[in-house]
């Protein structure tokens, strides 16, 4: 199974449990890669306050200036009614991936230097983004990609600064996108991060900086480990459960605590817990 297959795979499931979302890097046949090309999901809420769920390229440098300044294309691929459930989320998106295969490698797209930046899912619609250098004939590749449940149109995006806001993590989604990929090793070796354990968290910065931050996040049960030098940087430590939900309540604590002492945040490590490894209970 293919890295994109695997991301892909992760996406549906993260449909079923209502934006749980992973990450995986894309696979090494992405069109236009760069050494630092990857793709990357998070979740958003839409205007009308419906989830969105976006699967975005990140670390390309020629889609970043395409986006900026070269053509932005929306394919808009609308469910049947009957296949969106409640929150808008369009089922059966899986039938879409081959469409998707088939644009990043058409060779119309190579020549256009078209990429495709993100794939948006909610409100009842897949939608693929692109950007390129020079025009493309998108309807005639649809015309002949029919899709079972779905139907296809393109457009020209009219409001760019919105589609940059949308395919731009944030960082607090990049530092939890970071997260779940520690978590996800952790469920590799059996550990579901669900009990608590010392976790360490690190960072960098001016001393009296990273003490102020000490300061901040003591009273959500942070405190010292213990200093490092060459460079300069302070480890504090928490006990805590590992799993998603717990760094989707404490990974913006950090950010905001950061953010305001102006110092590195260079993430957290913690001992692995599988049944092999946990103490035993009872008598």
């Amino acid at each position: 199974m293919s890295k994109m297959q695997k991301l892909r795979r992760a996406i549906s499931s993260l449909f079923a449990a209502l934006l749980l979302p992973t990450n995986s890097q894309a696979s090494s046949d992405a069109p236009i890669p760069t050494d630092t090309d990857r793709w990357m999901v998070y979740d958003r809420l839409a205007d009308d306050g419906r989830p969105l769920v976006v699967l975005v390229r990140t670390g390309n440098a020629e889609a970043t200036a395409l986006l900026q300044h070269g053509v932005a294309t929306a394919i808009n691929c609308r469910a049947d009614a009957a296949n969106v459930n409640d929150q808008g989320m369009p089922q059966g998106t899986a039938r879409l991936y081959s469409l998707e295969d088939r644009l990043d490698e058409a060779p119309a797209l190579r020549s256009a230097h078209a990429i495709r930046v993100a794939s948006v899912t909610g409100q009842g619609q897949r939608r693929m983004y692109f950007v390129h250098r020079n025009p493309v004939d998108f309807a005639s590749i649809l015309a002949s990609s029919e899709v079972e449940g779905f139907l296809c149109s393109t457009s020209e995006v009219s409001d760019r600064q919105a589609l940059i806001q949308l395919v731009t993590p944030t960082p607090l989604e990049i530092q939890l996108n970071g997260d779940q990929e520690v978590i996800a090793n952790l469920l590799k070796n059996g550990d579901d991060g669900l009990l608590p354990r010392k976790t360490d968290f690190w960072f960098y910065g001016e001393k009296a900086a990273l003490s102020n931050l000490a300061t901040h996040l003591k009273p959500f049960g942070f405190s010292i480990d213990h200093w490092t030098t060459s460079p300069m940087g302070l480890v504090l430590t928490r006990d805590m459960p590992v799993d998603l939900a717990s760094f989707r309540k404490t990974t913006p604590i950090i950010v905001d605590g950061t953010t305001r002492y102006d110092v590195t945040y260079d993430g957290w490590e913690t001992l692995v817990i599988s049944e092999a490894s946990a103490p035993p209970t009872g008598n």
